[in-house]
């Protein structure tokens, strides 16, 4: 993790949440980033203008971490496990570079 997000997590989990709240239904683990509606994750462009007001630019973060993945997953995995198309996961592995013919090619043995 770079070090600019990994430091401003780090003062995430060490602050207090100060945010009043009502008593929860459910009771499980809280969002890492909470919203403003109660059980909700912040949304997409709250917590992208919040990173870039601290000089970290979210697009070019999500490309390095999926082109790293379709580096190290199949596409119809990567596929599955971010909620991508198939056509995208392989446009990513295509990216990366990455063929998967040997892995294949090992499990029809």
């Amino acid at each position: 993790m770079p070090p600019a997000i990994a430091a401003l997590l780090q003062q995430l989990a060490d602050t207090p949440h100060t945010r009043a709240q009502l008593v929860h239904a459910h009771r499980g683990t809280g969002w890492l980033f909470p919203g403003l509606a109660p059980g909700q994750p912040i949304d997409a462009e709250a917590i992208t203008s919040e990173l870039r007001a601290f000089g970290i630019t979210p697009r070019s973060a999500r490309n390095a971490a999926l082109a790293a993945q379709a580096q190290d997953l199949p596409a119809q995995v990567l596929a599955d496990l971010l909620g991508l198309h198939t056509n995208t996961a392989v446009r990513w592995a295509n990216y990366a570079k990455t063929s998967w013919a040997d892995y294949l090619a090992a499990r029809s043995v």
